[in-house]
């Protein structure tokens, strides 16, 4: 077992992911807003791999940090 639980390594990595990404969100992370946007929709991407563990996922790109 992972440290997030999981035993699948597809739905580890996803965890992993976002947990590498929670910061992103947090409303004084510096970053610009489209910035933010763009984490929102790579963690929504995350979470679909996390929750339906495809056998060989297309990870999405992780967004280049703009900041403000």
């Amino acid at each position: 077992m992972s440290l997030y639980g999981h035993t699948r390594p597809n739905e580890q990595k996803a965890s992993e992911l976002l947990a590498d990404t929670d910061w992103t969100q947090l409303s004084d992370s510096g970053l610009k807003d489209d910035c933010v946007a763009s984490f929102k929709t790579y963690r929504a991407s995350l979470r679909v791999i996390r929750k339906t563990n495809p056998s060989n996922p297309t990870f999405p790109t992780k967004p280049k940090e703009e900041w403000k």
